[in-house]
């Protein structure tokens, strides 16, 4: 404090505060209003935790009801197609897996819809031979399931 006039007027106006007395709820009141305050606060992390255990319950409750796609299986693991009015392989019966080239004309006369813009191409498949040499079921790799039936 180096102004010499600032000193006598921060004494002249501490002594005319002191003087002054505050209204008699005016410290009520703002106690009051604290406690308020105060309140207010304390309830605010028990809303966010509310909040936090609500959104992970509908998190989890949408994972369950729209679970991931799997993958689109290889094709070892996918299903052989019977090919029609040929006679069910018997359990002791050895087999052979083929892959080859089978013609569209084949596989239309056989039953099977082919999605081919050119019936006369070829589609490459999975043919299971039996013992006595007939094709007995299919799997066709460049097509999917969907597309054969």
């Amino acid at each position: 404090m180096s102004d010499p006039q600032l000193r006598p007027a921060m004494r002249n106006l501490a002594e005319r505060i002191a003087a002054v007395e505050p209204p008699a709820g005016l410290e009520a009141a703002v106690m009051e209003e604290f406690d308020r305050a105060q309140r207010r606060r304390r309830a605010a992390p028990r809303t966010l935790a509310l909040c936090g255990a609500l959104a992970a319950s509908l998190l989890v409750g949408a994972m369950l009801l729209h679970p991931t796609p799997k993958a689109a299986a290889p094709a070892e693991s996918q299903a052989f197609y019977p090919i029609p009015y040929t006679p069910p392989l018997e359990p002791y019966e050895r087999v052979l897996v083929v892959q080859q080239q089978v013609p569209v004309t084949e596989l239309i006369a056989a039953g099977f819809r082919v999605p081919a813009t050119d019936p006369a191409g070829t589609v490459r498949a999975d043919v299971i031979v039996s013992q006595d040499g007939r094709a007995r079921a299919i799997r066709p790799v460049v097509f999917s399931e969907r597309s054969i039936r």
